[in-house]
């Protein structure tokens, strides 16, 4: 489940939140990238960034997050960063 305090959030829970979300080998530097600027974005607009900007900030293809969180942005990076659930997301 997403995490309702992003406060709450530490890279123990992350690394929990991932072998949830089938990220079974650990997370790696890619992986951390997303997740610290997913992070990072929320805290400072707070709402999570859209997939355009994270391919393009990050440095990364959209093939590439895709491999990265195979859940998807909000289910799994979103998820993984201990942002909240999103409205609308079911």
């Amino acid at each position: 489940d997403f995490l309702n305090d992003i406060n709450f959030w530490s890279i123990d829970i992350a690394e929990m939140l991932a072998k949830n979300n089938h990220i079974a080998d650990g997370l790696t530097a890619d992986h951390w990238k997303v997740i610290m600027y997913v992070r990072e974005h929320y805290l400072k607009y707070e709402r999570g960034p859209e997939i355009v900007k994270v391919v393009k900030d990050c440095g990364i293809s959209f093939k590439d997050l895709c491999n990265l969180f195979p859940c998807g942005l909000v289910r799994g990076a979103y998820k993984v960063a201990g942002l909240p659930r999103p409205p609308g997301c079911i």
